[in-house]
């Protein structure tokens, strides 16, 4: 009886790979734009890795199984910085040396900067550098100045595929601004600035998003990607 149980169990799991490197293969979405801005929508993701997200949570043995065959899930963190700029859309970019966002809609536009850009904006470092961590394909929220985000990671090779929500917060309502589909590669930050359009200098917003995968003991693990310069 013992033989037989154990006879199933390994192949339950076996099935488990095989439907695993099924879903590796063949469920790999078409190639996209480096980054996307989409009309605000609920973001349509697959939470948790697979088989985990197909066990039950009552199926404690069968998940203890998965993590000794696949190990823990991947740690994803994530970090914020607020920058507060003054002038008009044209010249912080043109005093940053920012160029062409990678897009841009409904007042907001979005780069994807290297290590050393980042560090030279010239504006002006707000208090309050949220940072959360979570696991790879685990849904989490970040607030900040006026803004919060909903945000969903998948670890690439060279990326971190990040799809957002990002909304405009205040003490009467939240409102959805857009919904974000982004390939950040490792070592390199994302970038927001409030683009409204404004014929006078005005205060604005900008705020960077890195995100880093980590191990087990918190420390980042390198990717081999250039930081740029």
């Amino acid at each position: 009886m013992v033989a037989r149980n154990h006879k199933w169990l390994v192949g339950l799991i076996l099935l488990l790979l095989v439907a695993t490197l099924l879903v590796v293969i063949f469920d790999r979405p078409p190639a996209l734009p480096t980054v996307m801005i989409l009309p605000p929508s609920p973001l349509a993701v697959k939470t948790g890795r697979a088989p985990d997200r197909w066990i039950p949570a009552k199926w404690v043995w069968l998940r203890r199984a998965c993590l000794s065959l696949f190990g823990q899930p991947r740690q994803v963190g994530f970090n914020e910085h607020f920058i507060e700029f003054s002038g008009t859309v044209a010249s912080i970019v043109a005093q940053n040396s920012l160029g062409p966002p990678q897009a841009q809609s409904n007042g907001l536009a979005i780069w994807i900067l290297s290590a050393g850009t980042r560090k030279r904006l010239n504006g002006v470092l707000s208090l309050g550098s949220p940072s959360i961590m979570t696991t790879e394909r685990t849904q989490a929220q970040l607030w900040f100045l006026g803004y919060s985000a909903e945000l969903f990671p998948r670890l690439e090779k060279e990326t971190v595929d990040l799809s957002m929500n990002v909304f405009a917060t205040s003490t009467a309502q939240t409102n959805s601004v857009a919904t974000v589909c982004v390939q950040l590669p490792y070592g390199k930050a994302l970038f927001f600035l409030d683009a409204q359009q404004s014929e006078t200098d005005r205060h604005r917003m900008g705020f960077l998003i890195t995100a880093d995968e980590y191990d087990a003991k918190g420390n980042i693990i390198s990717h081999g990607q250039a930081s740029g310069k």
